[in-house]
């Protein structure tokens, strides 16, 4: 009987520990921004506010890997392309403050840990390795924004977006001219 008890006991502790697992920035930021706004078109530009800052804190987050892991040729872009998403991520969060949307302080723990996995990555391939996903995210973002700007009716999120573009597609164009540069070699 005691040991029925005691397993019952460690169950119930289990499950309420697991029910207080600290939520992520983005979760917390979602959950205020439903409470925040009562009409769908303003919920659904907070949620692309949203992505967009998770996925600006997730380029960042893979530039700093490219410079912890201190790999030569993959250094001078990452310090390249680093400020170009510093000072977008600086336009989100002010547009974000002007407009009452609540953003994540940091990429989720997933965005997170996908990238610090490729600090594990042998020298030999860790610059192809970084160059493709930090391209492929950063396109993706284009087509986020683009997308977005094409179907949003928010006139301060459309000006944003086409003073963005050109800046995310300058990053696109460095990051492709990288890529070539490790092909040739």
């Amino acid at each position: 009987m005691k040991t029925i008890t005691m397993y019952l006991v460690m169950v119930a502790i289990l499950a309420m520990s697991a029910c207080q697992q600290p939520k992520e920035s983005k979760e917390i930021a979602e959950q205020k921004n439903k409470e925040k706004f009562e009409n769908k078109a303003d919920e659904k530009d907070a949620q692309f506010v949203v992505e967009t800052t998770n996925t600006l804190h997730t380029l960042i987050a893979l530039a700093d890997v490219a410079l912890e892991k201190n790999s030569p040729r993959a250094v001078a872009t990452a310090k390249n392309v680093k400020p170009e998403f510093q000072n977008l991520l600086d336009e989100v969060e002010a547009y974000a403050s002007a407009h009452v949307i609540s953003i994540p302080s940091e990429a989720t723990e997933r965005s997170t840990d996908h990238v610090r996995k490729l600090l594990d990555e042998k020298p030999s391939t860790f610059d192809t390795k970084w160059c493709n996903e930090i391209r492929d995210t950063n396109r993706d973002l284009i087509r986020e924004m683009e997308s977005y700007g094409s179907n949003t009716n928010d006139l301060n999120i459309k000006t944003w977006l086409n003073s963005a573009l050109p800046h995310v597609r300058n990053v696109q164009d460095k990051l492709v001219d990288f890529e070539n540069r490790l092909s040739k070699n």
